[in-house]
């Protein structure tokens, strides 16, 4: 098995640079040509058992189902088929669907986040598929939509029944400061929330023989107020693997008004707010009324409405799970180093496959940079792709022979 790995290192690189250089931006989203690619290499080495499964037309998720050589435990490897848009391409260096390497590392649109581990699963996958020699089955998902908020990829699979495994693991970029950094065993929840300003619409040329209220003002003012002061209203107890806590990020979109010679009347902003375990849709929903009621006691101008658009809870797996230590020896082996267990500081599929379908799920666990991730010159270490499709299969051989029943 590892000497297939080892021969195949170029292809694997290869696979990767053809995933970057196959555009798949999310919006507008369209996965259809980057699935080909990974389908058409799958049938090449002879795996068959493919599955397209579309909850809207150009968004396939594909599941590929590897079995084993009698019965046992089944374990996904899981990574997501889309990419954030490329945003404003004169901050680029490269074009971002060029799949450059330069100074021992791969550039491109989606190489960390996440098509080189795309690449090593797959490899990973068929490395498994042409050794034998284990049990159970070892099942590929690749997923549709998920910078999108998985709405027609993981979580539509869990909620249509499509998940079932005992284990899974998901290849994010685990990496903030280093190269695989932490094994992510928590996948940190999201409250998207929507505030809306209420002021007074009029002809802007009499605003000044009135006392109107600008919508726009107050929102800054609260906007202001939010990002100074609101971390202090969240109620939390800090995880206990790194005493992480919740992020809040303010006024990540914004918009007021309707046109010159109008006072604005209405504005909105957004904030995203990333949730450690334990904080659920009431306490951080009470958290933000206890906020804003108090900021228009404060300012009787305001008048603010708060609206929840989006809330998932954050999942966590024991940092002692039977996948994790499959991953932990497999590092061992390959990085030379046991990597630690820790909190993935965003969200990703593990909301899906754990919180929906109930299989535990490491959250986070591949090549690449999280910073690196949704920013212009994205890029990641080009010795990245190998080491991930070795720890991928090193760890599934183990977990599904470490957990296949005695007497097999």
């Amino acid at each position: 098995m590892l000497s297939f790995l080892e021969s195949t290192a170029e292809d694997q690189l290869d696979l990767a640079r053809r995933l970057v250089a196959t555009p798949s931006p999310n919006p507008p989203g369209d996965e259809r040509a980057v699935a080909g690619v990974v389908c058409e290499l799958l049938r090449a080495y002879g795996l068959t058992d493919l599955t397209i499964l579309e909850a809207r037309p150009s968004r396939p998720n594909v599941v590929v189902r590897i079995p084993g050589d009698g019965p046992g435990p089944t374990l996904i490897l899981s990574g997501h088929t889309d990419t954030k848009p490329a945003g404003d391409l004169s901050r680029w260096d490269t074009d971002p669907w060029d799949p450059v390497v330069s100074d021992g590392e791969l550039r491109g649109l989606g190489s960390g986040d996440m098509k080189a581990a795309v690449a090593a699963m797959v490899y990973a996958a068929v490395a498994l598929a042409r050794s034998g020699g284990w049990c159970g089955e070892l099942q590929l998902v690749l997923t549709a939509d998920e910078e999108g908020g998985s709405t027609l990829g993981s979580r539509w699979l869990a909620e249509e029944g499509h998940l079932a495994a005992d284990a899974a693991i998901i290849g994010e970029p685990c990496g903030v400061m280093s190269e695989w950094e932490t094994i992510g065993v928590v996948s940190r929840g999201s409250a998207l929330v929507d505030i809306e300003v209420e002021g007074t619409q009029m002809h802007s040329s009499v605003s000044d023989r009135f006392d109107p209220v600008n919508a726009t003002v107050e929102m800054a003012w609260l906007i202001q107020k939010m990002a100074s002061e609101f971390d202090r209203y969240l109620t939390y107890a800090p995880y206990p693997l790194d005493g992480s806590g919740p992020t809040v990020n303010v006024g990540v979109m914004a918009e007021a008004g309707v046109f010159y010679g109008v006072y604005p009347g209405n504005a909105r902003f957004s904030s995203d707010i990333r949730l450690v375990p334990g904080m659920t849709e009431p306490s951080v929903t009470a958290d933000l009324r206890r906020f804003l009621d108090r900021s228009m006691a404060e300012n009787p101008r305001l008048s603010a409405e708060l609206k929840m658009v989006g809330f998932s809870e954050a999942t966590q797996i024991p940092p002692d799970h039977p996948a994790v230590a499959a991953l932990q020896h497999a590092s061992r082996l390959v990085l030379g180093r046991s990597v630690e267990p820790g909190v993935f500081p965003g969200a990703t599929d593990a909301l899906s496959f754990q919180g929906i379908a109930g299989i535990p799920t490491v959250a986070a666990f591949g090549p690449g940079y999280v910073p690196r991730a949704h920013a212009p010159n994205e890029r990641l270490d080009v010795e990245g792709v190998n080491q991930a499709a070795r720890i991928y299969a090193l760890a599934a051989l183990r977990y599904l022979d470490g957990n296949t029943p005695a007497g097999r």
